[in-house]
């Protein structure tokens, strides 16, 4: 239990006989440095894969265009949100953390700042069911659909309105943030000396809602959520793969399997990114074996979300990496022209070297 009355009297007499983690992974430039490069160089990919769906989709995927564009700026938004706009250094087991991103420049509150990450994760959370559903609902044998607008609305409200009622945990959010981190400290006794900052803000540290959150909240609303998911995937692999329909030709069902695979991967492959290094931190918090460093990386991992996402869509849908490969085969194309234009250029003027020479010596001659 922490004895101190306040954080200067815990800073002074406590805090200095911590054995504290100072490696660079464990500094908040360990978390903000990488995050920014990785957000730096993924960006452009995201836009060129924006491009692609907004410009480059073919006929044939024009139903699952409208999910695919949204799932993707979502997941954009997610990955700029954890790497750029908040880019929060969290002091685990608590829900405290100190914001390192450009809304804390511009003194956008904290509070603020973590309600629209919770709110851009839950909308991608959606935009993932939204995908399958519409994959799912395009299969013409499939009964199990929503056929009208408003049922599909009334739908997408709930499953929208499930999960937000985790933000009801804002109202439990300590007005007196010194009580708060005191209280937090009981739970990790020795942070970083940046817990101590004015701008470290303690969203929850009571251990009952902790428990509350880790334990069933979280893993409610995942349940909810791929449960949906694994839904309409069941659905598309019935229709397309065990009990195929008649009323489909063999070419369209090849192009919905091919589809239906690209969409798999690019849904499947950056879940994994999310949900590797959440299960590492509730691992860790459970066997209470949690560290800077492991926070620090897992929230990388978290922001690198939105640039897997991207690689998966250029590399799984068939016309979108057909596009990128003739773009490669264009730019080798004109690098070889170029050079042999060089080549034969060069050619000339060393004949032409040559010719004078020659001339000069048979001049010398007579």
């Amino acid at each position: 239990m922490v004895s101190a009355q306040n954080l200067s009297e815990y800073y002074s007499n406590i805090y200095s006989k911590c054995s504290v983690e100072n490696s660079f992974l464990a500094s908040w430039q360990g978390l903000a440095y990488p995050s920014h490069v990785f957000q730096a160089i993924g960006f452009p990919f995201q836009m060129l894969t924006f491009w692609l769906i907004l410009k480059k989709t073919p006929d044939s995927m024009k139903s699952i265009k409208k999910p695919l564009l949204i799932a993707h700026i979502l997941c954009t938004l997610l990955d700029i949100h954890f790497s750029t706009l908040v880019t929060p250094y969290m002091f685990l087991p608590s829900f405290t953390y100190l914001p390192l991103g450009v809304l804390g420049l511009f003194k956008v509150p904290v509070l603020v700042q973590s309600f629209l990450m919770v709110e851009t994760l839950i909308a991608v959370l959606i935009s993932l069911v939204y995908v399958f559903e519409c994959r799912s609902r395009s299969i013409q044998e499939n009964r199990i659909k929503f056929e009208s607008k408003t049922a599909r609305t009334i739908y997408y409200v709930i499953l929208y309105l499930l999960p937000s009622l985790s933000l009801l945990l804002y109202f439990k959010v300590p007005h007196n943030q010194e009580i708060a981190k005191l209280e937090a400290l009981q739970l990790f006794p020795c942070p970083t000396k940046e817990f101590f900052l004015d701008e470290t803000f303690v969203v929850l540290s009571d251990p009952f809602w902790l428990s509350f959150t880790l334990a069933f909240a979280i893993p409610a609303i995942a349940i909810l959520i791929f449960g949906n998911i694994i839904f309409h995937v069941s659905c598309c692999i019935f229709h397309l793969y065990m009990t195929p329909g008649a009323m489909t030709s063999i070419r369209t069902r090849l192009i919905q399997r091919r589809f239906f695979i690209g969409m798999f991967a690019q849904t499947g492959v950056p879940f994994v990114v999310l949900a590797i290094p959440y299960t590492l931190l509730g691992v860790s918090m459970a066997i209470n074996r949690i560290s800077q460093v492991i926070t620090n990386l897992s929230f990388i991992s978290f922001g690198l979300h939105g640039i897997v996402e991207s690689a998966c869509v250029l590399t799984f849908h068939h016309s979108y990496r057909l596009y990128i490969q003739n773009i490669f085969m264009k730019t080798k194309t004109i690098k070889s022209e170029f050079l042999r234009r060089v080549f034969q250029v060069e050619s000339g003027f060393f004949q032409l070297y040559q010719v004078t020479g020659v001339s000069r010596d048979s001049h010398r001659i007579h």
